[in-house]
């Protein structure tokens, strides 16, 4: 019995260090960034069952290759040739101005520029919900929507209502939500949407075994289309608190509602999306219609994810920051950046440009909140002003460079956003819009506190070593 009992021992020891071993070759070929494999193989090496789990759970790097089989692939590459040809655009200062922008979102995202465009700014919960209903209302062919929060409260029972109606009706309704993030989406809601006919899958299932290869990657998108011809996206989710606000202050978000040729990269993002839920592929006309409004408004509509070989949104960002030449006013609820682009915005302040940075007061994720400050010691010194929000919770992802590009979506200035989730970016070449969300940027400064380096260093001890322990998770928050 004794012996059998060493031969059991030794099996599992030694089954359990090549798994360690093996984990850390892992880690060593990825050929990650040299301080984030360091940090796997020391939490590896040092804490290795519980360094095991967190590597499962969080470390693992996520492709999509195989998500579509070669003929959808085709099939949807197909379709996507066939709307550029109807996407070219004319000769404009602007657009000659940010050609490298815009070569580099197409080449990296397969996101041609659009052409015929209207854009339509929410910074109101309410009133986005009051007109996103109505245009849902008056769908005829299809709506489709992809969202990371859908809760069974009363503002995401009016939008099912509404998906339901719009399916009795005969319309196709296609509506996707990611499992974690719509936690509180109720069974019953479910089954009731089902019953109606609204095709519906939940993005990355959290059930064991595959929550331990799939809960780090999360559908961050928040989209809607209807008919083709109107896309909603930005950072509303569809829950109460984005239409009535924290007990502790406003929900404070922006969302835009595009109009025209947009909508067909928007579609082509959410159609992959879907492919990968049921393998299959839909490509009818009416779900591509072409914009016939001419209009100058320009923009290209950016998927970015884990399974895409670039970090497109990233990307776009860093190359808007590093050729800013007047100002750059950023909101973003979660600052959590990469070394590039930290040192990208320090260098713009220190090479003159007017950086302003907004970000909350009181936040509602606490760890990611804390984290985000510890960023703030080099931000500060290079001259960027940061402006915390006072007046409740700012959820807006926005960025606006000189008065002629502007960027709103869903992706937050932090690693998850860049690296882990499935995000989505209008990134928006028009000088009217530029302006637009630069009066929203200094409507929203009246209502915040400038933190300044004086004020940041003078945070107490015990405040400082929280931070810098909050920091040490940036990549999992």
């Amino acid at each position: 019995m004794e012996i059998l009992e060493q031969i059991i021992e030794y099996t599992l020891s030694g089954a359990y260090w090549y798994l360690i071993i093996a984990s850390v070759a892992v880690v060593l070929l990825e050929n990650k960034n040299p301080v984030r494999t360091v940090a796997w193989v020391l939490l590896l090496l040092f804490l290795p069952y519980f360094g095991l789990l967190l590597y499962v759970v969080f470390g693992r790097s996520f492709k999509r290759q195989s998500r579509l089989s070669r003929k959808m692939h085709s099939q949807l590459i197909s379709q996507t040739k066939s709307a550029r040809t109807q996407l070219e655009p004319i000769n404009d200062s602007l657009i000659q101005k940010y050609q490298p922008l815009i070569n580099l979102l197409h080449k990296t995202a397969a996101s041609p520029l659009s052409t015929n465009n209207q854009a339509d700014i929410y910074t109101d919960g309410k009133t986005l919900l009051t007109d996103m209903l109505r245009d849902i209302e008056q769908a005829k062919h299809h709506i489709h929507a992809e969202y990371y929060i859908l809760e069974s409260d009363e503002t995401g029972n009016a939008f099912k209502d509404a998906l339901i109606k719009k399916a009795q009706e005969g319309v196709k309704v296609r509506l996707i939500y990611d499992d974690l993030g719509s936690w509180h989406l109720k069974n019953s809601a479910i089954r009731e949407m089902k019953k109606a006919g609204i095709r519906l899958f939940s993005f990355f299932k959290i059930r064991f075994p595959y929550f331990t290869t799939k809960l780090n990657y999360r559908n961050h998108r928040k989209i809607v289309i209807i008919d083709g011809k109107i896309g909603y996206l930005g950072g509303f989710n569809i829950a109460d608190r984005y239409t009535k606000g924290l007990q502790w202050g406003v929900w404070r978000d922006t969302h835009i509602r595009v109009q025209g040729n947009g909508v067909i990269s928007l579609q082509n993002i959410f159609r992959a999306d879907w492919s990968y839920m049921t393998k299959r592929v839909f490509k009818s006309d009416q779900y591509f219609p072409v914009s016939p409004t001419p209009n100058n408004y320009f923009m290209q509509i950016v998927g970015s994810g884990p399974d895409m070989d670039w970090q497109t949104i990233m990307q776009g960002y860093l190359h808007a920051i590093m050729h800013a030449k007047k100002y750059i006013y950023i909101q973003t609820p979660y600052f959590l950046p990469n070394e590039s682009i930290t040192n990208a915005i320090e260098m713009a302040a220190l090479r003159g440009v007017d950086v302003r940075l907004m970000i909350p007061f009181r936040s509602d994720e606490r760890v990611a909140f804390e984290a985000s400050i510890s960023y703030m010691e080099n931000i500060l010194k290079s001259g960027v002003k940061v402006l915390q929000y006072q007046k409740g919770f700012i959820h807006s992802k926005t960025m606006v460079i000189d008065g002629e590009l502007s960027v709103v979506g869903t992706a937050n200035m932090d690693l998850r956003s860049f690296e882990q989730n499935f995000e989505v970016n209008a990134f928006i070449y028009n000088t009217q819009k530029a302006q637009e969300l630069t009066k929203i940027f200094m409507h929203d400064a009246q209502s915040c506190r400038k933190l300044s380096y004086w004020r940041w260093k003078r945070r107490p001890a015990w405040r400082k070593m929280l931070q810098s322990m909050a920091r040490l998770l940036s990549p999992a928050l």
